[in-house]
């Protein structure tokens, strides 16, 4: 299961780095998120359960960008805006769960 989840947040970090260099803010920071789950996976601070968890919210905030930028392929300031608050929500439980002192 680790190796699975280890896998997969290493696929998504590839690609996710392929980006161009002038990706948006957005995106740069879905992959410092991305990067902090495997890091968590690896060094033990975070649970299999955590991190399957972690991914799957963090795949939910790629889709909600995603879906923002289908009709004219740019975020405007509201959506900018809640893309961030749900950014800031997961870092928060993303270090939540790395420090809440259970291990694998």
């Amino acid at each position: 299961m680790r190796k699975n989840v280890w896998a997969l947040g290493t696929l998504v970090l590839g690609m996710l780095m392929a980006l161009p260099a002038s990706a948006a803010k957005a995106d740069r920071r879905q992959v410092s998120q991305q990067a902090r789950i495997v890091q968590g996976v690896k060094s033990g601070e975070l649970t299999g359960r955590e991190a399957v968890r972690l991914q799957h919210q963090h795949r939910e905030l790629r889709r909600d960008i995603r879906q923002a930028r289908a009709d004219d392929g740019r975020l405007d300031v509201r959506e900018r805006a809640g893309i961030r608050r749900e950014q800031n929500q997961l870092n928060r439980r993303i270090y939540r769960q790395k420090h809440d002192a259970q291990s694998r």
